[in-house]
């Protein structure tokens, strides 16, 4: 009988356990409903928590919105009885506490506990404060630190009531972050004022300051683990007001700087240990709308552990299974709010919650926009209007750090460049080809502008350097209506029309294009384009008007989940896994805004035999 070495050319490995999937670092994971910042989580990575907070909207009254995590998406539950921001929590998911805070002011002292359903109120803390930590499980809890007046309080609480003890924290600060329990608790950074990398343990009775602080010292930051082992990540610096991203893990004696989260951010929430832990939520701190509900996951398996890899095969001698790992991509688009103005043609840059949607045209009549309009993940608010109104333009950059360039303004095709600051518009130095429907990628400082249309299809290429453009190779196919993203050494650019309609697709190296040997699956031009190099997305386009969504690995184009709304000449933003459909045009103007969650996942399956 043949064996499967023979078959596939390598022994079936013989392991006593399942392998772990092969990640040190953080990864996407399901955004928060409720984007929000100074709130507080509990419970684990796959039984998560998120509770109170603030929001733009809110104004400063805090809200009561409870949310529970299951290892991919939030689900709304029951909300908290009082709402309030800068409070804090602890527990698990079943069974978690809430306590302090402010609702709006001053200092708030209520305590609240949940049960998996709903919150019911408890007896208060004895002082009453904001941005203070807590430690410990529902019915052995401990508080410290917090505001007004940097204290160093620290309390004990049974599941009933809140005990005072006299030996407090020995730096007296607020928006600190804590793990542990309510006998051996670690305190860690917060801001006294200035912020600090402060360490403390306690032991049930006192604290004890450690000689090693925090590598990046900072506040309102968020925290996991336990004493002898527990993580820290986020948090914001001053001055500047400066989101970090840092990560770092406590080994019971000293902190080592680890890999960093995706997105930075200040007032966010945590939860779990320290090598399975769970970060979402906060304020990213580089302007409008302050909040974020990005959620990413922490994993840190380590060795003696055998990684996953897709194709693998091993027998599992405890299970007794003959089993393999495969590898699946979900994704899904749902409905975001209106643009303020219904248009196709803008530009789009930015993430799927900092979005910038600028430019563009209606018809009929045909006319040119000048409008701005800046998205915080939920809704669009004006933004200050271009110098020159213009659809058809290129695009890069970010929220607060936009740039235009080219598009035609009714009368002509232009090559004017204009750099955004977040609020206003200022004029660069122009284009060297002046043209219209061709596509931008890279940043405000490194742009690439490529492709498009001035007599007929051009290939032309031009850098720009935050000041100036020059000259690079052209596209190896010249086009107009094409899509692209990535940055300006590593740009993909994909569809268009060369006279018919094409899905050709070439990467840019910072030299030259090559052309790919992955086309779309379905040609077409006008489209939308969001994503890297390596990991791009197209969606839309036309003809016909398409719905149709397509992901790209670095080599093929695999079809996806089409749209909502079918349309072409539409604009796009963020990532392949957090991507942001703007405008474009059906029948009609549209000002349907629609967001994409691309994710892929490992998965481990067991051999059946029938």
């Amino acid at each position: 009988m043949a064996e499967y070495k023979g078959i596939k050319g390598f022994k079936v490995q013989y392991l006593d356990q399942d392998p772990v999937p092969a990640v040190v670092g953080w990864t996407s994971g399901g955004n928060l409903n409720t984007a929000r910042y100074e709130f507080a989580g509990a419970g684990t990575q796959t039984a998560g928590l998120a509770f109170g907070g603030e929001t733009p909207a809110a104004g400063g009254a805090g809200i009561t919105n409870t949310e529970e995590y299951n290892g991919s998406n939030w689900t709304s539950v029951n909300p908290l009885n009082t709402a309030r921001k800068g409070l804090a929590g602890t527990g698990i998911q079943t069974a978690g506490l809430a306590t302090g805070g402010e609702s709006p002011t001053p200092p708030n002292s209520a305590t609240e506990e949940y049960n998996g359903t709903s919150w019911t109120n408890s007896n208060p803390l004895n002082t009453a404060r904001i941005q203070l930590s807590t430690a410990g499980t529902q019915t052995a809890a401990l508080g410290f630190g917090g505001t007004p007046a940097p204290t160093g309080a620290t309390e004990e609480y049974d599941g009933n009531s809140w005990t005072s003890n006299p030996t407090g924290l020995n730096t007296a600060r607020h928006a600190l972050a804590g793990c542990g329990t309510q006998t051996a608790a670690l305190a860690f950074g917060g801001q006294i004022p200035p912020h600090t990398g402060a360490t403390e343990e306690y032991n049930g009775s006192t604290w004890a300051s450690n000689p090693t602080s925090l590598n990046t010292a900072r506040y309102l930051l968020a925290g996991a683990g336990t004493q002898t082992a527990g993580l820290a990540f986020g948090g914001f610096t001053t001055p500047p007001f400066t989101a970090r991203n840092e990560t770092e893990e406590y080994d019971g004696l000293i902190w080592t700087t680890v890999s960093s989260m995706s997105t930075a951010r200040g007032g966010l929430a945590g939860a779990g240990t320290q090598t399975s832990a769970l970060a979402f939520g906060g304020n990213p701190g580089s302007g409008p709308p302050f909040a974020t509900g990005a959620t990413e996951e922490w994993n840190n398996y380590g060795e003696p552990n055998v990684f996953q890899n897709v194709g693998q095969v091993w027998y599992n001698g405890t299970t007794k299974a003959l089993k393999f790992t495969d590898q699946t991509f979900t994704d899904s688009w749902a409905t975001g709010g209106n643009l303020g103005t219904a248009r196709f043609a803008s530009g789009g840059a930015g993430t799927q919650t900092e979005a910038l949607a600028f430019g563009g045209s209606t018809f009929p009549p045909a006319v040119y926009k000048s409008e701005t309009e800046e998205y915080n993940g939920t809704s669009w608010s004006p933004g200050g209007s271009l110098s020159t109104a213009r659809g058809y333009l290129g695009a890069a950059g970010t929220q607060t750090a936009g740039l235009a360039f080219g598009g035609q303004d009714g009368t002509a095709n232009i090559g004017s460049t204009e750099e955004y600051n977040g609020a206003t518009w200022s004029p660069s130095n122009p284009m060297i080809t002046t043209r219209t429907q061709f596509i931008g990628a890279g940043t405000q400082t490194a742009a690439l502008g490529f492709g498009g249309y001035t007599t007929t299809q051009v290939g032309t290429t031009e850098e720009y350097d935050g000041n100036s453009w020059t000259s690079g190779n052209s596209l190896n196919t010249a086009r107009s209506g094409l899509a692209g993203a990535g940055i300006q050494t590593a740009a993909i650019a994909f569809g268009g029309s060369t006279g018919s309609v094409t899905g050709a697709t070439e990467e840019y190296d910072g030299t030259s294009w090559a052309t790919s040997p992955g086309s779309l699956n379905t040609a077409r031009n006008f489209l939308g384009g969001a994503g890297t190099q390596a990991a791009a997305l197209a969606f839309g386009g036309k003809p016909p008007t398409t719905a149709a969504t397509e992901v790209y690995n670095g080599i093929t184009w695999t079809n996806g989940t089409n749209m909502g709304t079918a349309r072409s000449d539409l604009a796009g933003a963020g990532l392949q896994s957090s991507a942001l459909a703007i405008g474009g045009y059906t029948t009609a103007d549209s000002a349907a805004t629609e967001e994409y969650t691309g994710v892929y996942v490992k998965g481990i399956k067991t051999v059946t035999v029938s």
